[in-house]
């Protein structure tokens, strides 16, 4: 049963969570999260934010270090060094060769995420990220080609549908007058190789991205099945939480059932990431961009 003690100390940590940890999330923002629900389903609201806990700094650490060891591999493979039976000195000192020709662009602020900053203080901060790696804005792409720069290294937090993305690609975005497509500048530069690293990715999204466009390496540090729920057994919440979770369950049911056929809500509501951790160190994003006006607690 819902007390109030029990929903004033999840509006306290919210609060607390809107103006101390989370970036670009506002206390406005949770308003209109909580405005998706009639007066009679707040409590479920309340109980899906307080799900929502923030990255724990050796997580990040954890998920940056794993992105980073897969994009090693990927070059390590790009560059033949298994065919050369190279010593670990040998291939050390091509990845650092490597790197001296490497920048990380964050996808613009604008266009589509506004983790941006936040991400790039991330891997600054990273001890696994080489300090000889470049950091620049989209803008200078061409330039940084230019000046011989060989790798170009995306980053972005989740790779949901994969649309941003794939839009973000074909855009028009360099020039005086903005003619000059990524995707186009990509194919004229065959030299030039691209990755594009996310914390995590739904498996339907990223497989679409991996068919669309063929010169980017899509690199995940953890992957979402098709077949990802909001009740998954894993969900330490839930298994703590049992009424909340028979609350929001059926709660989604009739949001299911008001929405027609083609709806998959409960699939769609969180996407959590577990990264193989208790989810007491999860980061919850929830959106729902349907016919229906569902207003997201993150902006996707």
């Amino acid at each position: 049963m819902m007390t109030r003690e029990w929903e004033d100390s999840v509006k306290k940590k919210i609060r607390y969570m809107a103006n101390s940890v989370w970036d670009g999330v506002s206390m406005t923002d949770i308003d209109e999260f909580m405005s998706n629900f009639k007066e009679k389903d707040k409590a479920v609201g309340w109980a899906l934010l307080d799900m929502l806990i923030y990255y724990s700094s050796e997580q990040e650490e954890s998920i940056i270090s794993n992105l980073m060891r897969l994009l090693k591999r990927e070059l390590w493979l790009r560059m033949g060094m298994a065919q050369n039976n190279l010593s670990s000195s040998e291939i050390n000192s091509k990845l650092h060769d490597a790197y001296k020709e490497m920048c990380f662009v964050p996808i613009d602020e604008s266009d589509p995420s506004a983790s941006s900053y936040s991400l790039t203080a991330k891997f600054k901060k990273s001890k696994e990220v080489p300090s000889t790696i470049e950091y620049i804005d989209i803008a200078d792409l061409p330039l940084m080609m230019a000046m011989n720069y060989k790798y170009f290294v995306f980053y972005d937090d989740l790779i949901g549908t994969g649309n941003q993305f794939d839009e973000f690609w074909k855009k028009n975005i360099f020039g005086k007058n903005k003619k000059i497509k990524l995707r186009d500048l990509a194919e004229k530069n065959s030299g030039v190789i691209f990755y594009y690293l996310a914390f995590g990715g739904c498996q339907e999204g990223v497989e679409k991205l991996k068919k669309n466009i063929s010169n980017v390496g899509i690199i995940v540090s953890e992957y979402f099945p098709k077949n990802i729920d909001l009740f998954d057994e894993k969900n330490e919440y839930w298994e703590l939480n049992p009424d909340k979770r028979d609350m929001v369950c059926n709660f989604v049911r009739e949001k299911e059932h008001e929405l027609g056929s083609r709806s998959r809500f409960s699939k769609n509501l969180p996407v959590l990431f577990q990264h193989g951790r208790a989810s007491n160190t999860a980061l919850s994003l929830y959106w729902y961009n349907k016919e229906n006006d569902w207003k997201g607690l993150y902006k996707r």
